[in-house]
């Protein structure tokens, strides 16, 4: 085998080909899925990949999460992996992701990310929660909390960032306290957003172009991306265009 050091193109074409093989599984079983974040805006602003963007994005609804997990898990082709805490023993995340197996990346904007044994491209399987409005915050601060503990136990938090975090906590607990919420009202939560759509954005699901394909999203594209990016159809300035890895290859 050989690394060859990967362009932008080449990295598309392996995240094209795991986007293909995982939304097709999810489709065959009639899995709810959207498109999200960059990907997302990608689809939306330049119909395919932002040219400087490495990795793709799903959102799966917790309703239906664990049972889209475990088809991914066992119909995945040879060439991809199914990356959760039940596959890799580091695991702090709480989504899983779907990795590349025929490429391999060092980190730049997430460093304890190099923590996993597998380093290929990959797709994040971001978990939507679908809960009351009411359920909010206890949700979000629930959720903090086991990533930062889940973090300190696989030895990524120093002490010291773990008890900065453990402050935080503490105070956001006490700020979400008198935080009512409608009872009555579900919503789908961007967790670490703290924001939110209702039924009537998300649903019915439509299909946004993206290269040569089409692939489900939100019904309120707009809605979403204006809630995530402001102004999401000005491009960043060249010095703002971040990429997540340092060095990209494929493998031979």
């Amino acid at each position: 085998m050989s690394k060859i050091p990967a362009t932008p193109e080449m990295i598309h074409d392996r995240l094209y080909h795991l986007a293909k093989a995982t939304t097709g599984i999810l489709e065959k079983h009639n899995i709810p899925y959207s498109l999200a974040y960059g990907t997302l805006l990608g689809a939306v602003r330049h119909q395919g990949f932002i040219p400087w963007d490495e990795d793709f994005d799903l959102w799966l609804f917790s309703d239906s999460y664990d049972e889209a997990i475990e088809y991914l898990r066992s119909e995945l082709p040879e060439d991809m992996f199914l990356e959760d805490e039940k596959s890799e023993p580091m695991y702090f995340h709480g989504w899983a992701h779907v990795k590349d197996l025929n490429s391999e990346t060092a980190q730049n904007l997430y460093p304890q990310d190099s923590a996993y044994s597998h380093k290929g491209l990959h797709i994040d399987l971001y978990k939507m929660p679908v809960l009351k409005e009411s359920e909010m915050w206890n949700y979000i601060d629930n959720e903090f909390e086991r990533y930062i503990n889940k973090r300190r136990e696989k030895g990524l938090l120093s002490d010291e960032d773990y008890q900065v975090r453990l402050d935080k906590l503490a105070n956001d607990r006490k700020e979400h306290a008198s935080f009512k919420g409608d009872p009555d009202k579900t919503i789908y939560l961007f967790l670490t957003e703290h924001i939110y759509l209702e039924e009537h954005e998300v649903f019915p699901l439509k299909r946004y172009k993206f290269e040569d394909d089409e692939y489900l999203a939100f019904n309120n594209a707009d809605k979403t991306l204006t809630l995530l990016y402001g102004d999401y159809m000005t491009p960043p300035p060249e010095g703002k265009r971040d990429t997540i890895h340092s060095e990209v290859y494929i493998i031979q």
